[in-house]
């Protein structure tokens, strides 16, 4: 007689898929840490061009006063005031199943324009 086959363990292939998986990161983090980022030619240029525009903006800055805090404060302070003396408008967008869509749908359709008569055949 044959001997009866031994029953697989049930997390060997659980334990393979994760050995692969561990595997494959390993070499992935080999390959990453031999590899080499090639540098931006252009980098020079960008870092000229970042001093330029950081001048420009903290010229402006000046220029406007806002880099006095006192002058800040107060300019925002009136463009606050200036925000919340606007009237608030009402939105004419209309959120589904709300009261107002709901009114809107009750409301019978408005009636469509009448065709225009037909144009009399030149003659």
């Amino acid at each position: 007689m044959s001997q009866p086959e031994q029953p697989k363990k049930a997390g060997a292939t659980f334990l393979w898929v994760l050995g692969a998986f561990a595997g494959f990161a390993v070499l992935f983090s080999i390959l990453q840490s031999t590899a080499s980022t090639p540098e931006d030619p252009r980098i020079a240029e960008r870092l000229a061009a970042k001093e330029e525009i950081t001048k420009l903006q903290d010229a402006n800055l000046t220029a406007m006063g806002l880099k006095d805090a006192a002058k800040k404060a107060e300019v925002f302070t009136k463009a606050l005031t200036t925000l919340k003396a606007k009237p608030v408008a009402a939105s004419p967008q209309v959120v589904p199943g709300s009261p107002t869509q709901l009114k809107q749908a009750a409301a019978p359709a408005a009636a469509p324009a009448p065709a225009a008569p037909p144009a009399a055949p030149a003659k």
